[in-house]
């Protein structure tokens, strides 16, 4: 009991790490000033530069996890550059600004290796509802690391920006416990003459969903400020305390997935869409700030939902050896649909004359949330037949 124990906490601190690229955020403006003649759009490489590299970062780690190189040394060879990359800029307060974003591009890659591995080694380890329940303790554990990073990374930059850097320390723990992490079983190899098996295309369609679910939510996570000062709602205090909520509803979220997910079964996604629909709209028609936090608060909650139900389908979709792969491909595709979120605003904005509308994203996430979790109950994706770990 006490080995299952362990296993359970060593594999959920893989997920502690997994929102540490959020640690400097609160520091931004501290950077800014301490780099005045960079231009600001340059400056903000110092956080999507990490987001970038972790992209193909991810998708190599997941292909060759467990069958190339173990799953244990990836997750050491990411922590420790997680840990080195991370913690560097704080030794280079005289450095040029090039060569903190070479150490945040070496962080980048580390967190790229590590994150399709937590929902592999869920699987690989944890069958019926005990794996649901790891599923759900993971979004868990991922948004108390995000608040603790992104909380401990404002505290130090108050201290000077270079102090923003220490708290991804804090991945010496996650180091530590992968150092007695067991090697997950092999999975099961066709056999001589045998095809092997081709990964589902479910897979690139719940990459895509991610990467669209991804797009529509970062409105609401970067554009929040803007509307609470413009809307004459507060201030930075209190977009922080909003978006907060957004972390919170996430741990509510993934405290009672397990039991929402032995309910809905696959329904599970719609149900998390629905959710997303209700908070663009509170979001986008709310006048008031009880609104945003409600808004923030149900956004949570759905996307701690949606997370955790499509790694239980890939689970079932795939073959057990393509787990690393698929896993790869869809948080990939997450960071993707981040990144291009603003973009894909900005061209929508443009084509339909609502560049000036600052709640315009939201009318659009809400419908096509709405669109989804409807049209999600009447086609869901195939489920392939494949042998599944023992």
């Amino acid at each position: 009991m006490k080995n299952k124990n362990f296993l359970k906490i060593a594999v959920l601190s893989v997920f502690f790490v997994q929102m540490g690229v959020g640690t400097i955020t609160p520091a931004i403006a501290n950077i800014a000033a301490a780099f005045p003649d960079v231009p600001f759009t340059t400056l903000l490489l110092v956080s999507t530069l990490a987001v970038l590299m972790s992209v193909p970062a991810t998708l190599i780690s997941g292909r060759i996890a467990g069958t190339v190189v173990k799953y244990k040394t990836l997750m050491i060879i990411g922590m420790i550059l997680f840990v080195g990359g991370g913690v560097a800029p704080y030794f280079m307060a005289t450095s040029s600004f090039t060569a903190i974003l070479a150490v945040r591009a070496i962080f980048g890659i580390g967190l790229g290796i590590v994150t399709p591995l937590g929902g592999a080694l869920i699987i690989a380890f944890f069958d019926g509802e005990v794996r649901a329940q790891m599923m759900g303790f993971s979004n868990v554990i991922a948004n108390v690391g995000g608040i603790l990073f992104q909380l401990l990374g404002g505290m130090a930059a108050g201290i000077a920006w270079q102090y923003a850097f220490l708290p991804h320390a804090l991945g010496l723990i996650t180091l530590i416990l992968i150092l007695f992490l067991p090697e997950p079983p092999a999975a099961p190899v066709p056999n001589a003459g045998e095809a092997k098996p081709k990964l589902p295309g479910s897979v690139f369609g719940f990459a895509l969903a991610i990467f669209l679910i991804m797009a529509l939510i970062y409105p609401m996570l970067v554009n929040m400020s803007t509307i609470i000062a413009v809307s004459g709602m507060g201030g930075a205090a209190e977009a922080a305390l909003v978006l907060t909520m957004f972390t919170i509803g996430g741990m509510v979220g993934g405290l009672i997935f397990a039991k929402v997910f032995s309910i809905f079964n696959k329904n599970s996604l719609a149900v998390g869409l629905a959710l997303l629909a209700i908070a663009m709209a509170s979001i986008g028609f709310g006048s008031s700030i009880a609104f945003m936090y409600i808004g923030t608060t149900i956004a949570g909650i759905g996307f701690a939902f949606i997370i955790p139900t499509v790694f239980m389908d890939l689970g079932a979709a795939v073959h057990p050896s393509q787990m690393p792969t698929a896993s790869g491909i869809v948080m990939a595709s997450m960071n993707i649909g981040g990144f291009c979120s603003a973009y894909i605003f900005a061209f929508l904005g443009a084509i339909m004359g609502m560049t000036d509308s600052i709640k315009f994203p939201f009318y659009v996430s809400m419908t096509l949330f709405a669109v989804a979790a409807v049209a999600y109950l009447f086609v869901k994706p195939k489920q392939s037949s494949v042998p599944q770990s023992e």
